[in-house]
């Protein structure tokens, strides 16, 4: 069964994301109906209405599994909404000026999906616009890309006003000198962390009885662990991001500058906003650089910077483009 359901009017798009829902629901619903009926035979001392309660409470999960698959989103392209439903019942509208944009979205694993983003977080969470996929040759996910998205773009961004990004002058996430500009960092958090790591790990060396009645690798890993995630930070700290713009290069130092690689700026191809998940709970956005290694043929990523919010992102994209002359 297609992961993504839509139809395409002249004037509507009606997308139904969560469609599949259905039959897995169904038979979730036919094997709960099993579970019901065995449990009824089991609940021989229970009242009756306990046991039609317990029943009931248990065929409702597959029955709103069904009612989910009955999500919709509405393109209506008349009054330039966004209309969002289940079922026949009304959850939200948006207004088409108030999309951003609508695109793809890799969750960590591989997932592939398309979301549909406000210009109030343009880089939050996004709203879904089609199911998940595993691979991005998936057949239903092809046609989607040829069908669906040719659709939104004629419905939403067609004719909404293009306004033209204006060059930043003054800097926020830059330190400007001399036509250099440095990627502020924060460093004596980092610093004092890292402290605090190594004399763990030089505290325990200096207690030679510290755990001696366990295993050689706990010993090893309790005592050189907090060394190596000091040297990490100490690392991340003594590092520097800088453009310049005489040279028009990205100049990045580590190990405080003993280590420098430099990248052109017409070698990078642009900026990766990675959306980080820890144990399904969201735990900062990073942007990243994608540059072309011309003498390797390879492409390389390189962080930049991470967010705990997303409402600086843009404001920093913009200042990136400003010095790299793209705006």
């Amino acid at each position: 069964m297609a992961k993504t359901k839509w139809i395409i009017e002249p004037n509507t798009l009606t997308i139904y994301p969560k469609r599949n829902l259905r039959i897995v629901g169904l038979v979730f619903f036919i094997l709960f109906l099993g579970l019901v009926y065995y449990l009824s035979t089991q609940m021989s001392g229970y009242s009756q209405s306990t046991v039609i309660i317990y029943c009931g409470v248990l065929l409702m999960v597959p029955l709103l599994l069904v009612w989910m698959a009955e999500s919709k989103l509405i393109f209506n392209g008349t009054d330039r909404t966004l209309y969002r439903k289940i079922g026949f019942l009304p959850v939200g509208s948006i207004s088409f000026d108030d999309i951003a944009a609508v695109d793809s979205y890799e969750v960590y694993g591989g997932g592939y999906s398309y979301r549909l983003f406000k210009k109030s977080n343009r880089h939050g969470k996004g709203l879904p616009v089609s199911n998940g996929y595993s691979k991005v040759t998936d057949a239903n996910l092809i046609q989607y890309q040829n069908e669906v998205l040719p659709k939104i773009d004629e419905l939403v961004f067609a004719n909404a006003p293009v306004i033209p990004k204006q060059a930043i002058y003054d800097f926020e996430f830059f330190k400007e000198e001399g036509g250099i500009y440095q990627l502020k960092q924060q460093k004596i958090g980092g610093v004092i962390v890292g402290l605090i790591m190594i004399g763990i790990t030089v505290a325990i060396l200096i207690q030679p009885d510290f755990m001696a009645g366990e295993n050689a690798f706990k010993r090893i890993l309790v005592t050189y662990f907090p060394l190596i995630i000091g040297v990490v930070l100490f690392y991340m700290v003594f590092s520097s991001v800088k453009f310049d713009k005489h040279q028009r290069k990205l100049i990045h130092a580590t190990f405080g500058g003993r280590k420098v690689k430099e990248y052109a700026f017409d070698d990078i191809i642009r900026f990766q906003i990675v959306r980080k998940t820890t144990n399904l709970i969201y735990s900062g956005t990073e942007v990243n650089a994608e540059i072309y290694l011309p003498g390797k043929d390879k492409m390389r990523v390189m962080s930049l910077k991470s967010f705990m919010g997303t409402k600086k992102i843009d404001r920093f994209l913009d200042e990136l483009n400003t010095i790299l002359g793209r705006i």
